[in-house]
């Protein structure tokens, strides 16, 4: 066996995973005034909310309408300096304490999980923001055949930002993410996805800062959104002994790849390693809001971010790669009749596959979602159902599910005059077995916090997300705060 080269590809691990790359988007957010200190993230997807009339407005410190705004009108530098004062904030954004216990795994009983991050925040003039953050990532799993625990500290959004007129650029690290649907928006090309929970948080706590140069200019209507990666760094993976790693050295198998006796023997001795040199490429985006419907079209040159795994048989050894991939896409939303309608449209260049003969080709891809989000019954309750597709385009044998189709979503709903929530996250195949299922209760009422327990349940055939973790179905109990 020469060359082995096994893959996670973007598109395979993302579709079925609920989605996958780099906790859906809060619905309901408080917006800052533009002068106000930034969140930590930003996102081009609009703030989801409820019929005004029937739904309170929810504090959330992850994502904000800010970033779908165009930057602050020019002001005079009398009337500025009238009206503003400089400002310094500092805080914790996020803090999660959860306890789980994991019944069928043999790796391990229980699955613990501890994050937190902070931030500085100082706004000297209208024009220039600066912000530092830190954040801390906790785990242990113990109980089975691989106990293991980490502490990991990395830097959060940590950027200059300048403002003028319809013009921002911001150079530093920073967590941005394109799309319009929740999960798997196609536009997501320049995030850095965070796999070091799996598929257990939404889609925002699912992603990384990224270093970046990013310039947002807005047109009237229209808004352009450049972005560099000058240093590139791949995935945040989890140690090859959490029960969410990528790469099973329990069954000797490689996530998204059909199992078989050679590959169990491989990955059960070979060494991990990484090559994550050179820069991450480029990407634009360009966007549309107003009537009839807002649409966007994406062009990107970037790596991406989950590895492909190329093996060195001789010597043992898996070293997970980042290839370029070329990315076109199309995106529109449109509301009418109190339903909001997304879909998504790409097409990606330079997949890699493997061969049944263990050999790496490339091919390209074909990826659709459709969307609807609606509140039945008023603005107590949220539906958002997704459909997907995925279609790699070969004629040659692989070891990858040549094609995907599927339905994702969550549905949400509040009681005991807001201060309970219950909600459900799923994801199914159509074309094969692959099941995720995570229900949630939660106690809101003692604002900012809030206290829950979940379960996450997976199950599936070889090749899908869900037959991969199918022993890691998970008990949680909870509590996620800022301050």
């Amino acid at each position: 066996m020469k060359n082995l080269l096994l893959t996670l590809s973007l598109s395979l691990a993302a579709l079925p995973a609920y989605a996958a790359d780099d906790l859906p988007l809060p619905r309901t957010v408080a917006q800052d005034t533009v002068d106000d200190l930034p969140p930590p993230r930003t996102t081009t997807r609009k703030t989801r909310v409820a019929p005004p009339e029937t739904t309170p407005t929810e504090a959330a410190p992850q994502a904000s309408a800010v970033d779908d705004l165009p930057p602050p009108a020019a002001r005079s530098r009398k009337s500025a300096a009238r009206g503003f004062q400089p400002t310094l904030k500092l805080g914790v954004d996020d803090l999660l304490l959860e306890a789980g216990g994991l019944p069928d795994a043999p790796e391990a009983d229980t699955y613990s999980t501890l994050r937190a991050s902070a931030y500085v925040l100082w706004q000297p003039s209208r024009d220039w923001e600066f912000r530092a953050g830190a954040r801390l990532d906790g785990m242990a799993q113990d109980g089975g055949s691989a106990d293991h625990d980490e502490m990991l500290a990395d830097y959060a959004d940590t950027y200059v930002r300048y403002r003028s007129g319809d013009t921002r650029l911001t150079l530093g690290a920073q967590t941005i993410i394109w799309g319009r649907a929740d999960e798997i928006p196609l536009a997501d090309r320049v995030s850095r996805a965070d796999l070091t929970r799996f598929v257990l948080d939404d889609l925002a706590d699912r992603r990384r800062a990224q270093l970046a140069a990013r310039w947002e200019q807005t047109f009237g209507d229209y808004k352009l959104d450049a972005v560099w990666l000058p240093v590139f760094h791949g995935a945040q993976l989890p140690d090859v002994s959490s029960v969410w790693s990528p790469i099973n050295r329990t069954t000797g198998q490689v996530i998204g790849i059909a199992p078989s006796p050679a590959l169990a023997a491989l990955v059960g001795a070979a060494r991990i390693d990484e090559d994550e040199h050179g820069s991450g490429g480029g990407a634009l985006r360009l966007t549309k809001t107003g009537a009839p419907f807002d649409f966007g079209v994406t062009l990107a040159r970037t790596r991406q971010s989950l590895p492909y795994y190329r093996t060195d048989v001789p010597n043992l050894t898996l070293t997970a790669v980042h290839p370029f991939n070329t990315f076109v896409g199309a995106d529109l939303e449109l509301v009418s009749s109190g339903l909001t309608w997304r879909m998504e449209l790409g097409y990606t260049n330079n997949v890699p596959v493997t061969r049944l003969t263990t050999a790496m080709d490339t091919t390209h891809s074909l990826d659709w979602i459709g969307a609807v989000e609606f509140f039945p019954g008023g603005g107590d309750t949220r539906v958002n159902l997704q459909l997907v597709a995925h279609a790699l385009q070969t004629d040659h044998s692989i070891l990858e599910l040549k094609e995907y189709y599927g339905a994702n979503g969550e549905i949400e709903t509040r009681f005991g005059q807001g201060r309970w929530k219950a909600g459900m996250r799923f994801s199914g195949g159509f074309n094969v077995k692959d099941i995720y299922l995570s229900p949630k209760l939660s106690y809101v009422g003692w604002e900012p916090h809030e206290l829950y327990i979940a379960a996450h349940y997976f199950d599936g055939e070889a090749r899908t997300l869900g037959g991969f973790h199918q022993d890691h179905s998970l008990i949680t109990l909870g509590l996620r705060t800022r301050f």
